[in-house]
């Protein structure tokens, strides 16, 4: 027998309770997370001058979100990976939203994916909690890069549909794990430039829950952003320059 965790973010009138199912969670998940960010960061090379125009007139930062500075060749011994995040970041609503935590049970089956649903795709369903996602302990983390230097920054919103949330460093459990609500903790960090915080994702007791993305419908246009880091300044994060541009 085996065991796993799933968490669920809807609104409450949507949310199993006591008679859940499988079906029912997936498609409460469905209706509660319905958008995503994604975004990627790339560390600029050290003589690039700056000039974002460029780029997008050469086509080479267009909507895909692409590396601007392909290298030519295989990275130089000692060379700095040039993509230092590459990120789908959920539009998670903790004011408006609740969250259910189920546990499942059952006996694994042979599946592509290391998500419960398909492992354990008979698994019996008891709901362990139920509460609004504000309740939830606050924890604060850094998102954006925290080293020194130039970045270009490709932002792309869409319509997505996902799994309930699980662990992936450890998806299922030989024993049936216990649970808390003080170790379920909402992340929030200052998004660029942002004044006010952004929540970036869930964690429990310390792993990342993550949401499976199912489907997803890009906007047919994205944002790229140059900015510098500079621990040293008053501003830590200085926005270069911004242009938004759209799918040929």
């Amino acid at each position: 027998m085996s065991y796993a965790l799933l968490f669920v973010i809807a609104p409450e009138a949507s949310l199993p309770g006591e008679a859940a199912s499988l079906d029912a969670l997936a498609a409460a998940q469905r209706a509660g997370l319905r958008s995503a960010l994604a975004l990627r960061l790339f560390r600029a090379p050290e003589r690039w001058p700056g000039c974002l125009d460029e780029l997008v007139a050469d086509g080479r930062a267009d909507a895909s979100g692409a590396d601007p500075f392909p290298p030519a060749a295989a990275p130089a011994q000692g060379e700095r990976r040039r993509l230092v995040c590459d990120a789908v970041v959920p539009h998670l609503e903790p004011r408006g939203q609740w969250l259910g935590v189920y546990k499942l049970e059952g006996e694994p089956a042979p599946a592509g994916s290391s998500h419960p649903l398909a492992v354990l795709p008979a698994a019996s369903v008891r709901c362990l909690d139920r509460f609004p996602l504000r309740e939830a302990e606050n924890e604060t983390c850094w998102f954006y890069p925290t080293e020194d230097g130039t970045f270009l920054g490709w932002e792309n919103k869409r319509r997505i549909e996902t799994l309930p949330g699980y662990l992936p460093e450890r998806p299922l459990e030989e024993s049936a794990p216990s649970y808390e609500r003080s170790g379920v903790h909402v992340l929030w960090s200052l998004m660029a430039d942002d004044l006010a915080l952004t929540c970036v994702g869930l964690t429990y007791r310390g792993r990342r829950i993550e949401w499976t993305v199912q489907s997803s419908e890009p906007e047919p246009f994205a944002t790229w952003t140059a900015f510098e880091v500079d621990s040293s300044a008053e501003a830590t994060y200085r926005e270069i320059a911004s242009i938004t541009v759209f799918n040929s």
